[in-house]
């Protein structure tokens, strides 16, 4: 009894001492840290507060005294950058030093361009990058304007003569459902038309069906998928996801060969990748892969967006009223709404920034680092290290709220973002899509469908607050991505129905 007391007594020891030294990394190293709890580091919170305010607790902290602090999820240490400049080098000037994020393993989907690594990474993003140039946003667009007129049907229908109070989240996120079925599958989802569509009910259980604390998740996206190349059966997605975009994609593949159906989308890019030669054409599992990861990133961002946007017009009536009347003088002067109309409207660029300035889709861009990586000191003293491997966090949201980044960050500014203003900044400032290679390969298509679907809303309705609702959106805590917890309920009147 009393040996086994003394093995555990001195097996604890032997852990708090280990989870001690583990939490003093960045200590060791002269880079500043936060407090970290004796066993989660410092995600030990995630069940009440989002993972971007624990970025924001590091930057607020050691910001213009450091450039780089440490935290740690768990036992991983994990660098936060804090100067812009260091951010310029991460994302753009050492590149090559940054190429890869932590990547997730598990599940074939995962095998996708977010997800890849290294070369494998480099040789699908030049493949895929032909589909996202602006000649193919051009010929696509009369597909995405075909969708947007349905979105103002369906509003038609619940608005009537007299307005309606309308929760917009779910109505945004169907009409991006549709033009990315329509656009990436040539399927019709008919999400507009039936909210129970199969496109739409796979949509939300990627983002909302999950009884899992988001602790869990990251403790699984960290540690479990590292298991999964060791060959260990690791699950990351449901086996129906996985089943359903394997089925749509060989579906879609056996019909436009069999039917030798050609539509200068994005799936015919992967099928013209599948037919390569020489054993290196992309399989049915890496199509489906591609594929799934369009679709995500695709939806739920822009669908975001569109609903953060309209959030805040609702509030910011003058800033509605000036876009609105620059989207009627655009389209009257080319007598319809077309891709060089839309091209034509700066406001309207710039109103779509700032939502994502406020509302990132991402709080924080991750990097790894694959060599080690000095970064001078700025009080002119021995430079500090991050040792290859070490996972570098650039906290979005929290440069989006800097307060000598933007002035009044909390207010909403469509004029932030005129080109006087932008040359002003320092040019890593807004980073909405990411920046440098790797940043987000489909932002032309997803601010096209952004455009057109506020362009068809705004000439038609006009959105306002409803009476004793919220002036502030709360983001859910139980995803990475932000959104909106309790959806975004507005008034919504046809523009008719008042004076302009």
């Amino acid at each position: 009894m009393d040996f086994t007391l003394l093995l555990l007594t001195s097996l604890l020891s032997f852990l708090l001492g280990y989870l001690r030294y583990r939490f003093t990394y960045w200590e060791l190293r002269g880079i500043p840290q936060l407090r970290p709890h004796f066993l989660f580091g410092h995600f030990f919170r995630l069940q009440s507060v989002h993972y971007s305010e624990l970025l924001q607790e590091t930057y607020d902290a050691f910001r213009g005294s450091a450039k780089v602090a440490g935290t740690y999820v768990f036992l991983r240490p994990m660098a936060v950058v804090l100067d812009l400049d260091l951010v310029k080098a991460v994302l753009i000037r050492d590149f090559n030093n940054f190429v890869d994020r932590r990547s997730f393993h598990g599940d074939p989907l995962t095998a996708n361009l977010f997800n890849l690594q290294g070369e494998e990474w480099r040789n699908l993003r030049t493949k895929l990058s032909p589909t996202f140039t602006s000649g193919k946003m051009k010929y696509m667009f009369g597909t995405v304007s075909t969708v947007a007129q349905q979105l103002g049907g369906t509003f038609d229908e619940l608005v009537g003569s007299q307005g309606a109070v309308l929760e917009l989240h779910d109505l945004m996120a169907r009409y991006t459902t549709d033009v990315i079925g329509s656009c990436a599958f040539g399927t019709e989802c008919s999400s507009l038309r039936e909210p129970q569509a199969e496109f739409r009910q796979v949509g939300r259980r990627i983002f909302r069906n999950s009884n899992r604390s988001i602790r869990w998740r990251i403790f699984k996206m960290t540690y479990l998928s590292s298991l999964a190349k060791l060959g260990l059966p690791v699950r990351i997605l449901h086996p129906d996801i996985t089943k359903f975009f394997n089925r749509i994609v060989r579906e879609t593949v056996e019909l436009r060969e069999r039917e030798n159906i050609r539509r200068n989308d994005f799936m015919d890019l992967l099928l013209d990748l599948r037919r390569q030669e020489n054993g290196k054409g992309l399989t049915m599992e890496q199509m489906a892969a591609q594929a799934f990861v369009f679709f995500v990133a695709g939806f739920e961002t822009s669908s975001s967006n569109m609903s953060y946007a309209l959030f805040e017009l609702a509030k910011n009536q003058d800033v509605q009223q000036k876009l609105r009347m620059e989207i009627n003088d655009s389209i009257g002067k080319h007598g319809k709404l077309t891709y060089e109309a839309m091209m034509e409207m700066p406001y309207l660029d710039q109103t779509i920034t700032e939502t994502l300035r406020k509302y990132p889709a991402l709080s924080s861009l991750t990097r790894l680092a694959s060599e080690d990586y000095e970064i001078p000191s700025p009080d002119g003293g021995d430079p500090v290290v991050l040792e290859k491997g070490t996972s570098v966090h650039i906290p979005v949201l929290a440069i989006h709220y800097d307060p000598e980044v933007y002035p009044e960050p909390h207010e909403f500014r469509p004029e932030r973002f005129a080109p006087d203003a932008c040359r002003e900044r320092h040019p890593t400032a807004f980073l909405g899509f990411g920046d440098g290679p790797r940043n987000c390969i489909g932002l032309r298509f997803g601010r096209m469908q952004v455009k057109v679907g506020l362009i068809t809303l705004l000439r038609r309705f006009r959105f306002s607050l409803p009476p004793g609702s919220p002036t502030q959106l709360k983001v859910t805590k139980r995803n990475l991505i932000l959104l909106p917890s309790d959806g975004v309920r507005l008034q919504v009147d046809p523009v008719e129905s008042r004076l302009m």
